[in-house]
């Protein structure tokens, strides 16, 4: 299908370094980096923030969590529980600090981050078990934590939000805590894609493709013999997921010409087609989160950008998003 393109992603592109998994320290040693540079300066007033750790799943180390308590705002208070992006393989308590702390401001709600297992060393289910352990700790911690246990949601980036949609069909099916609502933000959903994604696209100008880096996640998240075969469950890929009934309400936020953008729009319309209430978000093709920025030269002769780059419509999305969470967790101020 056609898509639009937004000229600024060419520069984005063209400045962005390659990304690879064939060294998974390397990649985390990246990651750690963008934590670092994401957190500096942030603006912490008006909440209280806590870390601490939750039994694990049964044989399982416990699960390290950051709670975000806002300072104002009815008690007991509606809550989050945000799973990070990181592609399976990376990422931190730190990944979406910033962000977490601007929704429980922007919501008055107690939004609770998982820092689960990352794979290959822990594969799946971990990462899933992990995320429902903190939901089970959320309901019975609740009075404590200042929680409204009947006004919890479910929230995630990348493949996080594939990890919230997995979420809230496995406390479906194991008759769990019930879920106002899941948001799914650019959401990776589905492994099968990837057999096509193993060997490079031909550069068309400046570089080649991302693609084997998105086929190598899978693989260490699922087992490279298993990605794409009739074994991988649902819960692992909810976009193979063929009964979507009884699923609370999604918001499902999509970037055009995103490699996700078809994903997280089929999965808004198996969703919709199976009765549950659906609201897809369209930002234009852009980078989230970004403004203006110029470019240097960084050591080995690789560009480096300073400063993010400017996108449309991420306003719009994110305010659409407060708003969806506000009606779905019913949030009255």
């Amino acid at each position: 299908m056609p898509y639009r393109f937004d000229a600024e992603l060419a520069t984005l592109v063209e400045i962005t370094p390659n990304a690879v998994l064939d060294d998974i320290t390397a990649s985390r040693a990246r990651a750690t980096e963008l934590i670092l540079a994401a957190t500096r300066e942030i603006d912490l007033t008006g909440v209280n923030i806590m870390d601490t750790s939750v039994p694990g799943p049964p044989d399982a180390p416990d699960v390290a969590v950051r709670i975000y308590t806002p300072l104002i705002g009815a008690r007991p208070a509606p809550a989050v529980l945000h799973l990070r992006g990181g592609g399976f393989v990376a990422g931190a308590l730190g990944t979406d600090h910033r962000a977490n702390i601007e929704l429980s401001r922007s919501l008055g709600a107690v939004v609770i981050a998982v820092d689960y297992r990352l794979a290959p060393e822990n594969p799946y289910p971990a990462a899933l078990e992990d995320g429902y352990a903190a939901l089970l700790w959320m309901v019975g911690r609740a009075d404590r934590l200042g929680v409204d246990p009947a006004r919890i949601a479910v929230h995630g980036v990348h493949n996080g939000a594939g990890l919230a949609a997995a979420l809230a069909l496995l406390s479906r099916d194991r008759g769990g805590p019930a879920l106002c609502c899941q948001c799914l933000d650019r959401p990776e959903l589905d492994d099968r894609h990837t057999a096509a994604l193993r060997t490079p696209e031909p550069a068309h100008g400046a570089r080649g493709s991302h693609r084997p880096d998105l086929a190598a996640r899978w693989d260490a998240y699922l087992g490279a013999e298993v990605v794409g075969t009739d074994e991988v469950p649902a819960y692992a890929a909810p976009g193979r997921a063929t009964d979507l009934r009884g699923l609370p309400p999604a918001y499902v936020a999509v970037v055009e010409g995103d490699r996700l953008q078809d994903q997280g729009v089929a999965y808004a319309d198996a969703l919709r087609a199976a009765g549950v209430p659906v609201q897809l978000g369209r930002q234009s093709g852009a980078m989230p989160g970004a403004a203006p920025g110029r470019c240097t030269s960084a050591p080995g002769g690789r560009r480096r950008h300073r400063g993010p780059v400017a996108a449309t419509g991420v306003g719009r999305e994110r305010d659409e998003k407060i708003t969806f969470l506000r009606a779905a967790l019913n949030i009255r101020y």
